[in-house]
């Protein structure tokens, strides 16, 4: 008699596990799906800047200002000596 109850539960729980498993499947792929819905849907685009469009040198003196604007007289000083 007490080998019955045993299986009954060992069933009960076996079932409970598959049921969890597949519910957790089902919900990865639709996640799956939507994202793969979603990126089709978003349009990125972007624009390659050309070289003659670029001043790397005032890019990069603007960005060292705006992280540090004490040594504004440095890093002119320095543009300075390279355009000379």
């Amino acid at each position: 008699m007490q080998s019955r109850l045993n299986r009954r539960g060992q069933i009960g729980e076996t079932t409970t596990w598959i049921v969890a498993t597949l519910i957790i499947v089902v919900v990865l792929l639709i996640f799956i799906y939507a994202s793969s819905a979603l990126s089709k849907l978003k349009i990125v685009s972007y624009k390659e800047p050309d070289e003659k469009d670029v001043d790397w040198v005032n890019e990069k003196t603007s960005f060292a200002l705006e992280r540090n604007n004490q040594d504004s007289n440095k890093i002119n000083s320095w543009i300075n000596e390279e355009n000379v």
